[in-house]
């Protein structure tokens, strides 16, 4: 089990329908594959969710804390994209979407 003080990104991966037949699956055992690959299972949070309903720009992988929303991500791009955010965190432009605004930082409870 990932301990969540170890998690430094999220990795939403859609596995609706819509996605799936586009190879979502096939995109999510390759973001699996890359992390492991990189030894960073410990550190990324991969997880499948029911729909991120942008069904038309599918397979849908999304990365947190940057906020990126990438479409059509095939499984060459789903190794890229772990490769890239291992290496400081940069983009695979050709295949986002949309990048969140920053955020405002959150204050932890004391």
């Amino acid at each position: 089990m990932t301990k969540l003080g170890k998690v430094t990104h999220h990795l939403l991966v859609c596995a609706h329908k819509h996605c799936l037949k586009r190879g979502g699956r096939e995109t999510g055992r390759e973001l699996k594959r890359a992390l492991k690959d990189a030894d960073k299972r410990g550190n990324v949070k991969l997880t499948a969710v029911d729909c991120l309903d942008q069904c038309d720009d599918g397979p849908i992988v999304v990365v947190y804390p940057e906020g990126v929303w990438y479409g059509a991500v095939e499984v060459d791009d789903a190794r890229e994209i772990v490769e890239q955010l291992m290496s400081g965190g940069r983009c695979v432009e050709r295949n986002v979407l949309h990048v969140l605004p920053a955020a405002a930082p959150v204050k932890k409870k004391s």
